[in-house]
């Protein structure tokens, strides 16, 4: 039984971590402290340190000699690749879509956009939340065409990819031009404009990159590698 509790709360406090790390709660290179973390959950150092090594496994953090465990650093090589990655992928999915969207699939979509523009206009909305309903939205398409694994398989890899975003919406300005861009894949993928289409998820998915040029070389650069 008490191995049982152990592992619960191991990986209670692995989820937590993770969560954390990937919401930015946790900035990258930030040093974990097992002392803290015990107090803080009210656990003992076993499944600390299994949580720890759990999210050592999988790129979350990692060991510095002589400062102990460290959130990892934001990748941009391996962002550039999702990004890439995404673009590929979700064009090809987003194409399987229109094949077989019906008028309450698309929606659905619309609805997530007008959930998305209550949202902002909420004083105290945190960026966490619209990145929430955003990945909801483009998740539609990959649960309609039965590509529900391939967008899990997304996710898991994005270890990097997802802090970015975070950054990048905590940093964003104008939500109204992501929100925008949204209208506008919706009235492509609706009117099946595919080579538009293309043109636009790929300028959606790539626009942080140049927008947070100033941001990942000046602002937050003790962030990235």
């Amino acid at each position: 039984m008490g191995e049982k509790n152990c592992k619960n709360r191991g990986d209670y406090v692995f989820e937590e971590l993770k969560r954390e790390i990937l919401s930015l709660e946790l900035k990258p290179g930030q040093v974990i402290s097992e002392n803290e973390i015990c107090a803080r959950f009210d656990v003992s150092r076993t499944p600390v340190r299994e949580a720890l090594g759990r999210l050592q496994e999988h790129g979350f953090v990692h060991t510095v000699l002589y400062s102990g465990t460290c959130v990892s650093l934001l990748d941009l090589d391996d962002i550039r690749l999702m990004i890439y990655m995404r673009t590929a992928v979700e064009l090809m999915v987003m194409r399987d879509f229109m094949k077989i969207a019906t008028p309450l699939l698309y929606e659905e979509i619309r609805h997530q956009i007008r959930c998305q523009e209550l949202l902002i206009q909420e004083p105290d909305f945190e960026p966490e939340q619209f990145y929430s309903m955003d990945e909801r939205m483009h998740t539609i398409w990959f649960t309609a065409t039965g590509k529900e694994k391939l967008w899990d398989f997304i996710q898991s890899q994005q270890l990097h990819y997802i802090r970015f975003r975070m950054l990048d919406f905590e940093t964003e300005t104008d939500f109204t031009r992501i929100i925008r861009e949204h209208g506008q894949l919706l009235t492509l993928m609706e009117e099946k404009k595919e080579k538009e289409l293309e043109t636009a998820l790929r300028q959606h998915l790539y626009i942080s990159m140049t927008r947070m040029k100033h941001a990942i070389e000046v602002d937050y650069k003790e962030y990235f590698k």
